[in-house]
């Protein structure tokens, strides 16, 4: 059913007052008009705005590439994102992922070796040699406190070394795509060759949230208790926007003496949001900057739109019990949702047939849609009998747009 079709009603019958009643037809008639003029042509200026790096894009204040896309893929705002820049300890979302599709079972214990060193201010879980935690605990102690022993033991567990490790990690971004990345080490310590770009790891987080439930669990995970030297030892997040911001899904920190970094995502409005920052100068920096970027969608480059309010007039009928009154249909509530520039909204709308309704009674529902997403919902029922109502059919003009033509400007 059409929206023109859902709001049409029949003609019916007025009582003598009907030249000011015809009067009071015409100015609903004309408010009803404005209104949904206004409705539909706000989607259609916003489609054509610019979202890219500039004037009306985002502007993070330490950052030196980011990217932020949506959960289509699509590019939201971008700025250096292909430049080849340090990835610090988001290098560990690529490193689990290739853990994983090792095969390895997750409570395979993991013989901690002997003789490996680190550079004395890396993140370490402390780890003692002969000690034997699960790659399951090696994992999370890698995610939740970014230790960076936790990765070097993983990827010698799966490839008996951290050279052939990089391999398969460098064999694994190659087929997602990741043009501007190299791996050389498992936990992105600074070396030579150890490299990806805002945009590659942007597409990363993507595929490592929606395809390793793992992931999705340990870089929402505040903190995590496993046993090391003998004795329980609880592990905090590194990640400073868990439980601050809202609607956050995680996902990676990362520090190197060049800058701070982190691969972030969050859901908003239905909207899932994957951000990358670079390059940052400060610890707190790379979070505000991921804050500014997601904010940015959800309150500027995502555009809100009432679809309809409590007080449109939908439909009128007769009422049931007598034909000296009519009801009129309305939703029940304002229906608001935030929607995508650039993509085309559909909505579905049922209403009862019949010419005749109860007072106060249920009458049908709607929804708005975009790509699948559910945009707003609204359902609609009937107020108070109202009597000397007009004969002029004040929805029988072609007043109302089909919501279902709007599309990209």
């Amino acid at each position: 059913m059409s929206f023109s079709t859902c709001l049409a009603v029949r003609g019916i019958h007025g009582s003598s007052d009907s030249r000011v009643c015809r009067r009071v037809a015409l100015l609903t008639a004309f408010v009803v008009l404005v209104a949904f003029l206004f409705i539909v042509a706000m989607p259609v200026r916003a489609l054509a705005a610019d979202a890219n790096d500039g004037e009306n894009g985002p502007h993070p204040a330490e950052a030196q590439a980011w990217e932020i896309i949506d959960q289509d893929g699509n590019v939201l705002s971008s700025h250096n994102a292909q430049a080849q820049m340090p990835m610090a300890s988001i290098t560990k979302i690529m490193t689990a992922m290739v853990a994983l599709d090792s095969g390895i079972s997750l409570d395979t214990p993991v013989t901690i070796p002997d003789g490996l060193s680190f550079q004395a201010d890396a993140q370490l879980c402390g780890f003692k040699p002969g000690e034997t935690p699960t790659l399951r605990d090696l994992i999370m102690g890698m995610l939740v406190y970014s230790g960076n022993d936790a990765a070097s033991y993983i990827a010698i567990a799966v490839a008996g070394s951290e050279d052939a490790f990089a391999e398969l990690m460098n064999a694994k971004a190659a087929q997602l795509g990741m043009t501007n990345t190299h791996f050389v080490n498992p936990h992105g310590l600074e070396a030579d060759g150890h490299y990806s770009c805002a945009h590659d790891l942007a597409i990363m987080g993507r595929y490592a949230l929606e395809n390793y439930p793992l992931i999705a669990q340990a870089v929402t995970t505040h903190s995590v208790t496993l046993t090391v030297g003998g004795q329980p030892k609880t592990f905090q997040s590194t990640d400073d926007l868990m439980g601050s911001y809202a609607g956050l899904c995680g996902i990676k920190t990362g520090a190197v003496e060049s800058g701070t970094t982190f691969l972030g995502s969050s859901r908003r409005h239905g909207i899932q949001t994957f951000s990358c920052v670079l390059g940052c100068k400060t610890h707190e920096g790379r979070f505000s900057d991921t804050a500014i970027l997601m904010d940015w969608v959800y309150d500027s480059y995502m555009k809100g739109v009432t679809f309809t309010r409590k007080s449109w007039p939908i439909r009128l009928s007769t009422y049931s019990l007598g034909f000296w009154g009519k009801v009129v249909t309305t939703s029940q509530s304002d229906a608001r949702g935030r929607y995508l520039p650039g993509s085309r909204i559909t909505y579905s709308c049922t209403l009862a047939k019949s010419t005749l309704a109860d007072a106060n009674g249920p009458t049908g529902y709607a929804s708005w849609y975009q790509n699948g997403r559910p945009l707003a919902y609204a359902t609609y029922s009937t107020g108070r009998v109202i009597t000397n109502v007009s004969s002029f059919n004040v929805f029988a003009l072609p007043l109302f747009y089909d919501m279902t033509e709007l599309t990209a400007a």
